[in-house]
């Protein structure tokens, strides 16, 4: 298949085909930026690209944009992973507690429901 075919039929310019990206090319303005947030990224593996965006800024002294930053933070694969603390099958960090009454109830001297009051004994009358 011929690449002006291809290209008639992916709807794709030929001119764009043809273009390497200005990363893989020789001259990229942005190789160090590049060299220096893989190494930064390696030295400091659960920062991320705003840490690496003030690094740069203050302890380099580069006026970088976090959008550039970020962009090629991207584009290098960099990402910081997610920590999924390990979940343990069967163990439980809560003492199992018995109830003392049917249904679950508390037991005496301990108001059953919120704003229940207790009150002394069958004898006890209220006096509000």
């Amino acid at each position: 298949m011929s690449e002006r075919f291809a290209c008639k039929v992916v709807e794709l310019s030929r001119a764009t085909y043809r273009r390497m990206p200005i990363k893989d090319t020789l001259n990229d303005p942005d190789a160090g930026l590049r060299s220096w947030l893989r190494s930064y990224a390696v030295k400091h593996p659960r920062h991320g690209f705003r840490r690496a965006g003030d690094a740069l800024r203050f302890d380099e002294g580069a006026g970088v944009n976090i959008k550039k930053v970020h962009r090629l933070w991207r584009e290098e694969g960099l990402q910081v992973r997610e920590h999924h603390p390990r979940k343990r099958a069967g163990v439980s960090s809560v003492l199992p507690t018995e109830a003392d009454a049917p249904k679950g109830g508390v037991g005496v001297g301990f108001p059953v429901r919120l704003h229940h009051r207790w009150s002394g004994g069958e004898d006890h009358v209220d006096d509000r």
